[in-house]
């Protein structure tokens, strides 16, 4: 489950990251290829949804704790996924605003 947590917390950044790149011509010509436009298209689609899986596991995996007695009501690892999933629209939302339409 670490594992998982650790990839669906680095998605957003990967992002973030390669559409700054491409947009300041970081990357050395990688996001004019078919597999930078691909990579940036994956990325998009894949982000929202991996966060928003996280974000039901761990709203079920707390309830299952807080019905087991296993521990009391911590609500920090759902509220980290609300996080990374409203970053991941937000970085979705941004990059669907710089799109031109000719």
């Amino acid at each position: 489950m670490t594992y998982f947590r650790v990839i669906v917390a680095w998605l957003p950044q990967v992002l973030i990251l390669l559409f700054l790149g491409g947009r300041f011509d970081l990357l050395g010509g990688f996001n004019r290829t078919d597999a930078g436009f691909s990579t940036l298209i994956a990325l998009f689609l894949v982000t929202p949804v991996a966060t928003l899986v996280l974000l039901v596991v761990e709203i079920v995996r707390t309830i299952l704790q807080v019905r087991r007695k296993v521990a009391t009501r911590s609500f920090s690892m759902p509220a980290v996924a609300i996080f990374l999933f409203s970053e991941a629209l937000a970085v979705d939302l941004y990059i669907l605003s710089q799109f031109r339409m000719h």
